[in-house]
């Protein structure tokens, strides 16, 4: 049976498309510099990374997704577009994997 495609994207699971929704929303505050949003969708990340324990690549992304993003939360503001590039291409990484 295959599955129907929306935006590109097999739909596998609510969890994926969560993730992938809240990806593109911390995309979207990192590249707008907004702190308060990046550590909100940092945290809402966390909350459902725990569904993918199981797929080490993905978890690994993650991981390594959380570590520059709590660099970039961590940076000045004026600073963040030092790290900003880390965080973009770790959300892409995530991406390719899902």
């Amino acid at each position: 049976m295959t599955r129907p495609v929306i935006y590109g994207f097999k739909t596998e699971s609510t969890e994926r498309l969560l993730l992938q929704a809240l990806l593109k929303s911390l995309s979207d505050a990192v590249s707008s510099n907004d702190g308060s949003a990046g550590d909100r969708y940092q945290r809402r990340i966390r909350l459902i990374a725990r569904h993918f324990d199981t797929n080490p690549l993905i978890s690994d992304a993650l991981e390594r997704l959380f570590s520059a993003s709590g660099r970039w939360l961590a940076t000045s503001t004026a600073k963040r577009h030092e790290v900003e590039q880390q965080v973009q291409d770790g959300i892409e990484r995530v991406i390719e994997l899902l």
